[in-house]
């Protein structure tokens, strides 16, 4: 798919290493992920517990703004844009509504371990445990993460990343192929796939991650509950 309005987006993580990353869209994929979703995300998988600022050439959408506002970067990021004078995230996001209003201690970026065990002894569904012990759902409480296989044997995991508002939670599904993409993936080209999510959540990511999987090619899904 040809978009014509073209974003990227630089994140300057805690540990001051400034890396530059795009707005991702693609066919037959229902879902868009923003600049700033794709750049915290990939931050936050790779190992950053913190963002300090963003450079982003257009100002971040409310839907971005309200994305950002679950990192416990919180009200004090900083977002640069061409020709202005830097600016934090509360001077675009006034009268914010996030998880500290409902009372949420643990951030997104902050480092947990929700401790979930299986007994297992594929790679995959291991990479996809892990990832849901790292995950962000304090709202639901349905920690997830997904692992996916590529064609030549590497894994790439991501994690749910929930948000007070939902509409900008971001699924584990998308969180993997945002690393998967970054990293030189083909996400046409998916050999396998492992859900791992509560037996008894009240949200599911199943039936979505089937069904992209499947516009993306892959059809060997499966899900390990704990």
């Amino acid at each position: 798919m040809h978009l014509r309005f073209h974003s990227a987006f630089g994140k300057l993580p805690a540990t001051l290493q400034s890396t530059l990353r795009p707005y991702i869209a693609a066919p037959d994929f229902p879902a868009i992920l923003t600049a700033e979703q794709t750049a915290a995300i990939h931050a936050w998988l790779r190992g950053e517990t913190a963002l300090v600022a963003i450079t982003v050439n257009y100002r971040p959408c409310d839907h971005c703004r309200q994305f950002m506002n679950e990192l416990n970067s919180g009200a004090g990021l900083q977002i640069r844009l061409p020709g202005a004078e830097p600016a934090t995230l509360a001077d675009h996001l006034p009268d914010a509504f996030g998880p500290k209003d409902l009372g949420i201690a643990t951030l997104l970026m902050d480092q947990i371990n929700h401790g979930y065990q299986l007994t297992l002894t594929d790679e995959l569904a291991q990479a996809a445990l892990a990832a849901a012990n790292q995950s962000y759902a304090p709202y639901s409480n349905a920690h997830s993460g997904l692992a996916l296989a590529a064609e030549d044997g590497r894994v790439y995991a991501g994690r749910y990343a929930e948000n007070a508002a939902f509409n900008p939670s971001l699924p584990p599904l998308q969180a993997a192929l945002i690393l998967f993409n970054l990293l030189g993936g083909d996400c046409m080209k998916i050999r396998r796939a492992v859900l791992a999510e509560p037996q008894s959540a009240i949200l599911s990511q199943w039936d979505m991650t089937r069904a992209t999987l499947a516009a993306l090619g892959c059809h060997n899904v499966s899900r390990v509950s704990f």
